[in-house]
């Protein structure tokens, strides 16, 4: 077989996942394509959970991953005064149960690291920076040795045999495969997620920290979290929509951002304010992202189109529904497994094999990634449960509720909801023996 040209748009947590899994398949030549100009290791804080732990220990990366987990005691709920309502620890290590606080909690641009390490030293992979695909076609699926014809924004060209998308929710990869004419697959589910950084203070816990705000016109709710001495990470959570963010989000401008969303929890209590001032007026807060929630609707059969398929969130994104990271790794895999149970039969992956592969982990996956989709995962419907309450009689009960879950420890059940829970990865001998 001649050398097996892959394209993976987007160097986030996907895409080199998926450069480590293709690059295990003979002659493979792999091309990870990010459009900063740098690795992108930043961000917030992410979490492993149910097969994503498998999928974490299956790529080796479990004592890498503990050694910069963040050390968080667990997640504790206050009142607008600060005062303790309810405390739910962190799972307990090795013990298999989840919690809000999960055993593998670990910030992006660490787990960026740790991916991108996979592959630096690789021979057959190539890392690029400062360029995206400005278009591409394709050859009729007829043809076996068929090929994906990229034009890129630096004004290169270059051929592949298979092209991926991992550059997220809102993937222009995606765009340009499905049409112009193709409507956009994402839909809102209500309300909005941002986070930003702000200077620590004495008061704030290493517990991740949560509190509801009373309010008449939107439900509200700010959160704390702690990875380091020096920063505190603040989440912002509201339900409804609101036009002035959107106006700003649209725009692209900063400051608009931060002015639309700091007026929303304008004379929230507990720590607010001083958390608003910070993220109007200070640099730390330039971190900030902001993103309604929204998730990725595509008809099924409709990851794939010939050479070019979905990963991740370009194929079933679900804002914060708590297995996001976990599924970006799982997918990877399932494909390169697919490509390399194939690849094994004949030594060889024409057209047709890369699109039966394409289907087949379609068919695997579409179950699981998509599970939750229009009801929310276990952290939705954690969060969700304490955003409607606007009363202040409303939020009393919210705390009595949340009390009594964190007494009776129920949130070790967290999380093994259904098929989701029970779901285990398949094995891919054609894969797993590749040596490294």
């Amino acid at each position: 077989m001649a050398t097996f040209k892959v394209l993976i748009v987007g160097g986030g947590i996907t895409g080199p996942a998926a450069a480590y899994w293709l690059s295990r398949i003979p002659r493979a030549s792999i091309t990870l394509l990010e459009r900063s100009d740098r690795m992108r290791a930043s961000g917030q804080q992410l979490d492993l959970r149910v097969a994503g732990i498998d999928m974490m220990k299956k790529l080796g990366i479990e004592p890498a991953v503990r050694a910069v987990r963040v050390q968080e005691p667990g997640m504790q709920v206050v009142d607008t005064e600060g005062r303790l309502q309810a405390y739910l620890p962190a799972a307990e290590p090795g013990s298999g149960r989840q919690s809000i606080t999960s055993e593998y909690e670990i910030m992006r641009g660490d787990l960026v690291q740790i991916l991108y390490g996979l592959t630096e030293n690789r021979p057959n992979v190539r890392h690029v920076y400062g360029s995206t695909v400005r278009n591409f076609t394709q050859d009729d699926e007829s043809d076996p040795n068929g090929k994906v014809h990229v034009a890129f924004s630096d004004g290169r060209e270059e051929d592949f045999d298979l092209v991926l998308a991992a550059d997220g929710a809102g993937s222009k990869t995606r765009k340009i495969m499905l049409g112009p004419d193709c409507p956009d697959p994402r839909h809102r589910t209500g309300g909005y997620i941002a986070y930003f950084s702000t200077t620590s203070q004495p008061q704030d816990s290493d517990r991740g920290t949560g509190c509801v705000l009373p309010g008449p016109r939107i439900s509200r709710s700010i959160m704390t979290r702690k990875d380091c001495a020096e920063l505190t990470r603040v989440y912002m959570i509201f339900n409804g929509q609101d036009d002035a963010v959107d106006g700003a989000l649209k725009s692209g401008d900063l400051a608009a951002v931060k002015k639309a969303l700091a007026s929303i929890y304008e004379g929230g209590g507990w720590e607010t304010k001083r958390f608003m001032e910070a993220l109007v007026n200070t640099p730390e807060a330039d971190d900030l992202y902001c993103t309604p929630n929204e998730e990725v609707h595509l008809p099924e059969g409709s990851w794939s189109k010939g050479r070019v398929v979905l990963l991740g969130d370009a194929a079933h994104c679900a804002t914060a529904n708590g297995y996001g990271t976990s599924w970006g790794l799982i997918g990877p895999y399932l494909l390169a497994g697919e490509l390399a149970t194939l690849y094994e039969r004949d030594k060889s992956l024409p057209t047709a094999s890369i699109v039966q592969a394409a289907k087949n982990y379609e068919k695997i996956w579409r179950p699981v990634a998509t599970a939750d989709h229009g009801g929310g995962g276990w952290l939705v419907s954690t969060i969700g449960s304490m955003l409607p309450p606007r009363s202040v009689f409303g939020i009393k009960i919210m705390h009595w509720v949340l009390w009594t879950v964190s007494y009776l420890r129920l949130d070790k059940y967290a999380g093994f909801d259904g098929s989701v829970g029970r779901w285990k990865l398949p094995d891919y001998p054609a894969l797993d023996q590749t040596s490294d």
